[in-house]
């Protein structure tokens, strides 16, 4: 009898240790977050110190400190265009109002009334503390031209004033970040019943830090799920082709089934091509149109330009309606 308990009392043991080896594997998952800890006890740094050096590294101060000083020249069109919130009348016989601005993204504080504006602070308006350190990543927006356009009165000067830029990181692993920017417009300007309102208007577009390393996995993915849509599309032609009425019904069936997984590849497809800056065959969407920029920044070279408006019974909750679209044309070469 005690011969045959050997093996029992072993196995068990081996259960034992097998469960806490398991055990400890969340265990080593927070490793990382300890030693950074450590680090910041050892260092006497305070959890602002830690904040702003995440910040830096990997927040909005990462794409800020390539873009100051940053010279390009957008090709703005301000008109009526597909999803826009503005009232029916406005722009609605077709007509655009176009002209050209040239900003530099400065390395300078912007006004302090502008770091205010939570369209610049991004995510980080949630809360106040975020608030208040991304409101000093927000800098200064500086013209450079004084822009016109042609009406029936012949060329006019649109007056502009300086403005702020801020961003947001949207995606970690694919650098992927919101650029958004505004300048005043006092006076606004106006071309048949295209009317650019005289307050402040918002640039919105979004832009990467390229990561090659990233990119060139994002591409293999690609690849890899447009692969399997592929074969999964062949299943779908085949399933049911055989006759009888129990061929027909499991067909269905198992059909049912690989069009909710081709269904999920391609909102994969779709992600990946939202958040990567692809140029590649065999994509979902349309894809888009890209230029390189500074220090290893690529930008989407169309965005929006909107007006913002207030809603809600008290009047504090904000909206953005578009009045046009504009598109970086250059980054000037002296940077």
């Amino acid at each position: 009898m005690q011969v045959n308990q050997v093996p029992v009392m072993l196995g068990r043991r081996s259960l034992i240790c097998g469960r806490r080896r398991r055990n400890l594997s969340p265990l080593l998952r927070l490793l990382p977050t300890v030693i950074i800890l450590l680090f910041v006890i050892q260092n006497d740094l305070s959890l602002n110190t830690f904040h702003s050096f995440v910040a830096s590294a990997y927040g909005a101060d990462a794409l800020v400190s390539r873009l100051q000083t940053a010279q390009c020249a957008l090709q703005v069109t301000v008109g009526r265009i597909p999803g826009t919130a503005m009232p029916e009348d406005w722009a609605a016989s077709g007509a655009k109002l176009g002209f050209e601005l040239e900003v530099e993204f400065c390395n300078e504080p912007c006004n302090y009334e502008l770091t205010k504006e939570r369209l610049l602070l991004g995510s980080a308006a949630s809360t106040k503390q975020g608030a208040s350190r991304s409101g000093k990543s927000i800098k200064a927006v500086e013209l450079l031209n004084e822009p016109t356009f042609v009406s029936s009165k012949g060329q006019e000067t649109i007056l502009v004033k300086d403005g702020a830029y801020g961003c947001d990181l949207m995606n970690f692993p694919s650098q992927q970040y919101g650029l958004r920017f505004c300048l005043d417009f006092p006076e606004g300007a106006k071309r048949n019943d295209v009317e650019l309102p005289p307050e402040r208007i918002f640039f919105m577009t979004s832009c990467w830090i390229a990561d090659h390393v990233a990119l060139d996995k994002a591409k293999k993915r690609h690849r890899e799920l447009v692969e399997l849509r592929q074969n999964l599309q062949d299943e779908i032609n085949t399933a049911g082709a055989g006759g009888g009425i129990l061929n027909k019904v499991f067909g269905l069936r198992q059909m049912t089934l690989l069009v909710e997984k081709k269904n999920s590849v391609e909102q994969q497809l779709v992600e990946l091509e939202r958040t990567y800056p692809l140029q590649v065959a065999d994509m979902i969407q349309p894809p888009q149109e890209l230029l390189e920029g500074p220090k290893g920044l690529f930008f989407v070279k169309n965005g929006v330009i909107a007006v913002k408006r207030h809603r809600g019974a008290m009047r504090t909750r904000e909206q953005y309606h578009w009045v046009g679209t504009f598109s970086i044309s250059e980054f000037f070469d002296d940077l």
